[in-house]
């Protein structure tokens, strides 16, 4: 992961008022964790559709889930599956992306070829049908769940087969919700073909989970907490030090960020490659600020492990958080941990604000 790359995918996600996605081994903790961070940061425009996102996440989350056998937090690899929640508009979509073996993709294309194309009455029809039909339904499989995310969207499921070698391809499919109140004239549905390269960054950047929203003081606070949760449930290396280095990174963004319509947009990702974390952010600044704490970053990177300690302990004694041109006690403790310099970069986008992006390894 890169600076530039945090970039990126904050320039990919500019639309998106909500974007979470996670990718690599899935389990009932992961699945709570992300449909209560969407709920958390729906708006009200759209607080009636709360339960159907959270029903239709559960749906294509359990497509993917059913095939995982641990719940052991696992680094993920180029198979690994994918699961992503955004919100553009006044549209919700729900992706998710996962391994399938090609003697099954004809069976599976026409399951989703016969949801896409029935009316309400056939679909009506053909969810009684496979519902008391056992035999059906256990051939079926995800039929049933085709079927319910069709007639809760009333919308058609976008799809496709993107082959890996002779006996397996990754399957993408999309649901589409859009909130009829608050729909604008000449609004379009992003196409499945974003998430195809979307899919391909987050593979190729190794990242474990993003997350893009508002990072308010207010709204900081719940995101720690599900994480915290559920990373205590995990069991996998340096769960405390990723968590406490996503507590200094956000709220940074919480204190640094510049607000924009009451938000403060921001953006984290977390990586994992060799058993090695990588934690990125990237959040607008004030320009009035940037000198400063590049100075700051600056300052700590240049200290060594003796001397971040002994200030680190001075700071703590004194009581004191942070001095104008001085490094602040949260950053003073990442540059402790981290195994190499904070690494950062600042891209002026216009007279008031700038785009800043950190990285950091542990």
């Amino acid at each position: 992961m890169t600076t530039n790359s945090i970039n990126t995918f904050f320039k990919i996600l500019e639309n998106d008022n909500i974007c979470f996605a996670y990718r690599g081994s899935f389990n009932n903790a992961i699945l709570s964790m992300a449909t209560e961070l969407v709920k958390n940061n729906i708006g009200e425009e759209h607080a009636k559709l709360k339960n159907k996102i959270s029903f239709l996440m559960i749906e294509s989350f359990q497509n993917i889930a059913k095939y995982a056998d641990s719940d052991v937090l696992e680094e993920p690899t180029d198979e690994s599956d994918f699961f992503m929640v955004r919100n553009i508009g006044s549209s919700f979509y729900i992706v998710s992306a996962n391994l399938i073996e090609n003697s099954k993709i004809d069976i599976v294309r026409e399951k989703l070829e016969k949801v896409n194309t029935s009316d309400k009455k056939e679909l009506n029809q053909l969810y009684k049908t496979v519902l008391t039909n056992k035999q059906l339904n256990e051939k079926g499989g995800a039929g049933l769940g085709f079927i319910e995310m069709v007639r809760k969207t009333k919308g058609k499921l976008p799809f496709d087969f993107v082959k890996i070698n002779d006996e397996k391809s990754i399957f993408f499919m999309q649901i589409n919700l859009t909130n009829p109140k608050t729909e604008k004239e000449g609004e379009s549905l992003a196409g499945i073909d974003e998430v195809k390269l979307i899919h391909k960054m987050v593979a190729q950047d190794n990242i474990l989970m993003y997350h893009r929203g508002n990072f308010t003081k207010e709204a900081v606070g719940p995101v720690l907490k599900m994480i915290e949760d559920n990373m205590s449930s995990m069991k996998f290396k340096a769960q405390k030090k990723a968590f406490h280095f996503l507590v200094e990174i956000l709220q940074n963004i919480s204190k640094h960020g510049y607000e924009i319509e009451d938000k403060r947009e921001g953006l984290f990702l977390i990586s994992m490659k060799n058993g090695q974390f990588e934690i990125g952010t990237g959040n607008y600044i004030a320009n009035s600020k940037v000198e400063n704490l590049k100075k700051q970053i600056e300052q700590v990177n240049n200290l060594s492990n003796d001397n971040l300690n002994n200030l680190y302990r001075k700071y703590l004694r004194e009581g004191r958080v942070t001095d104008s041109g001085s490094a602040g006690l949260g950053l003073i403790d990442l540059a402790r941990e981290t195994d190499e310099n904070i690494n950062y970069e600042f891209e002026q986008l216009n007279d008031k604000y700038s785009f800043f992006s950190l990285t950091v390894k542990l």
